[in-house]
């Protein structure tokens, strides 16, 4: 017989009224709930419009300047998938050179998984290296590389503390800017817009249509970092004794010792403050790097400032060059550099003023460059002792550097003398270009003479017993064994030593000029 409707329900008619009674009120929560996600959204982004968004600080729309919590929250379950495509065609647009949209795609694949570092890192890499490879001019190679930075900062306004991100961004300085094919237009324009010039920007940086297109000014007209860049943002840990270096929370920390900057900031100098970030990051609150051995991120400030103590020795040669209306407009490697110059008389008159006092200026900040290097060196292989194999090359280099950048220092205060101040002058050029040969000397000698040839001239000493020989025995000795290669005695580092010999041979000729004349 049927059941009438005056029946009660049965209990799995119930359980089932019940159950659609409870996904009904899960849609209507979640449709309040989204309706108040979209309205808290909206607020955010007309707050980051008008510069005051507590969200999204970089100053750049990006997204409506939505934050990945609140592009999380709007679409849920559906991130996952909506990266998957976003990595996927953004991949197939660089494969095809189409960059359209692609920096768009590639700030919402950031905002969709800002937990995810390796994806930072690589998206850091991809633009500052196989996007910008893509530009057809300079500028805009430029822009794009320093868009790949912004992209980085981007990243640090929701962790400051992210070795990782600090790590890319100092390679990006360091590496590209620094080192790249086309690092002297890189080098002048970093160092150009890090001084006080007029911004070539037309829109805001909040506007949709903003685009970088140089660097914002980092020092004043006397080359002071400004105030902003070295505002402390967190106190000293409590557990971290008085003395001992710690990450203050400003931008250009690491940079202030090296004040002022007259001709602008080195890209090799950025790279090392936000290495120097890193590292200290690593030392202090022992963070560890997703892809790096702990070794490699603690040593990079020194090889920075070696680096950068190298640039400026460069760039002196350079200001020297054009000082005295020699220059080699394709000359890209130093060791081009060495001796157009070299064969300068005392009474050599510049027909730039300026190129010489900048070129003194170079030459000076090299030298004091090879101290903190030499000590950044040392605090490192504290830590990690093993590694003096490796860098113990480095630090003899550093000496002969120092001295190098002294000696030519001397040599245009010389020109630019006379009398008693002259003589000053020489004596100094003189002691430090014979100091810089025998550094060199002792290089090639420790690191690049073959083994057969050096046990030739030096059948009971050993290698590390080198810098005990006394300047003339190394000099004589030097001599024969390249006497012996250029008679065809085995030589496998011929390309290494073929660049101390051209810096020997500038010295050589400088002091021959200084005994001539005085």
């Amino acid at each position: 017989m049927s059941r009438t409707l005056l029946e009660p329900p049965t209990p799995r008619a119930k359980q089932i009224r019940k159950t659609r009674i409870a996904i009904i009120g899960v849609m209507l929560v979640s449709l309040v709930a989204s309706a108040l996600t979209r309205d808290w959204a909206r607020a955010a982004r007309d707050n980051a419009n008008r510069g005051n968004s507590p969200i999204n600080t970089s100053g750049k729309s990006t997204i409506a300047n939505m934050n990945s919590y609140t592009l999380a929250l709007l679409l849920g379950g559906l991130r996952g998938p909506l990266v998957l495509i976003l990595w996927t065609s953004s991949e197939s647009q660089k494969v095809d050179k189409n960059l359209e949209d692609f920096d768009t795609k590639v700030e919402l694949i950031r905002l969709l998984q800002p937990e995810f570092d390796s994806v930072l890192i690589f998206q850091i890499w991809n633009k500052a290296y196989n996007i910008s490879v893509q530009m057809s001019s300079l500028f805009n190679k430029y822009t794009t590389i320093l868009d790949a930075i912004d992209y980085g900062q981007a990243a640090l306004q929701n962790n400051p503390d992210n070795i990782n991100v600090l790590e890319a961004i100092g390679d990006v300085y360091f590496n590209k800017l620094g080192g790249a094919a086309e690092k002297i237009y890189y080098r002048t324009q970093v160092r150009k817009e890090s001084l006080p010039h007029k911004l070539h920007q037309r829109l805001d940086k909040s506007d949709p249509g903003w685009r970088r297109i140089e660097m914002d000014q980092l020092v004043d007209a006397n080359g002071y970092i400004l105030p902003e860049k070295l505002r402390p943002l967190r106190q000293r840990p409590a557990d971290l004794p008085a003395g001992e270096p710690f990450n203050d929370g400003s931008e250009l920390q690491y940079l202030a010792a090296f004040q002022p900057f007259k001709y602008g900031v080195s890209p090799m100098a950025l790279g090392y403050n936000y290495y120097k970030k890193a590292q200290m990051l690593q030392r202090v609150t022992h963070l560890r790097h997703a892809q790096l051995s702990e070794h490699i991120v603690d040593g990079r400030p020194s090889i920075a400032l070696k680096f950068w103590a190298e640039e400026e020795q460069e760039i002196g040669r350079r200001n020297e060059q054009r000082a005295f209306n020699i220059v080699l407009p394709n000359a890209v490697d130093r060791t081009e550099l060495e001796l157009p110059t070299a064969g300068l008389g005392l009474n050599e008159k510049p027909v730039a003023l300026d190129d010489v006092n900048e070129a003194i200026y170079d030459y000076d900040r090299s030298a004091l460059l090879t101290g903190f290097a030499r000590e950044e060196y040392q605090q490192h292989l504290k830590l990690f002792p093993n590694q003096i194999f490796t860098y113990q090359s480095h630090l003899d280099g550093l000496v002969a550097t120092e001295h190098f950048g002294k000696a030519d220092a001397a040599y245009l205060h010389a020109i630019l003398t006379t009398g008693p101040e002259r003589a000053k002058w020489v004596k100094i050029a003189k002691d430090e270009y014979a100091q810089t040969i025998f550094h060199y000397e002792r290089i090639m000698m420790k690191y690049y003479t073959d083994e057969g040839v050096f046990r030739a001239f030096f059948p009971t000493v050993k290698r590390e017993q080198i810098d005990t020989l006394k300047p003339d025995a190394l000099h004589v000795a030097s001599l024969r064994i390249q006497e012996a290669i250029a008679k065809g005695a085995q030589e496998s580092h011929g390309e290494d030593r073929g660049e101390y010999l051209i810096d020997i041979q500038r010295c050589s000729l400088r002091l021959k000029t200084l005994e001539e004349t005085h």
